[in-house]
């Protein structure tokens, strides 16, 4: 189900205030959103990851520092907005190779640039952990976290 990604060139990533989307293809023809612990990592090195969300790209910000604004200037922004656009840069043609769940349904895709996308279940009762939204054919496939199940809406 999952592999009807592989062949579709990396489009963008943004944030709704902490939940990672991942757009995939033409038009954003796919879009994984994310709502547990994930990471982009290229060897052994990790290059933006979901934590980020919530640190602060500078360390001399007002005591009084948001995450989920977006917007701002790098000085007042997180480390995932600022990275992020380098990171879009680096993905720039980069295709998915290969996709592929774990036991677990943890979601692993790995681009022809060497990235490889880890996303990680992160509770043991039935809890939406990401989706993937394909437009081209109007379904949304949703990954809970209890039995393994996954569904269609």
């Amino acid at each position: 189900m999952v592999s009807r990604i592989i062949g579709k060139q990396f489009n963008n990533i943004s944030r709704a205030v902490d939940m990672l989307c991942l757009q995939l293809g033409a038009d954003a023809e796919y879009s994984f959103h994310v709502q547990t612990s994930w990471r982009f990592r290229e060897n052994h090195t990790i290059l933006l990851a979901s934590r980020d969300i919530y640190e602060p790209y500078f360390e001399n910000v007002p005591e009084d520092w948001q995450y989920d604004l977006v917007g701002r200037p790098d000085a007042l922004s997180s480390v995932f907005d600022v990275q992020a656009k380098g990171f879009k840069s680096k993905m720039q043609n980069a295709v998915v190779e290969a996709c592929r769940l774990s036991d677990v349904n943890d979601l692993i895709i790995t681009f022809s640039n060497g990235v490889v996308f880890e996303q990680f279940m992160s509770c043991s009762r039935k809890d939406e952990a990401w989706r993937l939204i394909d437009r081209q054919n109007d379904e949304h496939i949703v990954c809970f976290g209890e039995n393994g199940t996954i569904s269609h809406e």
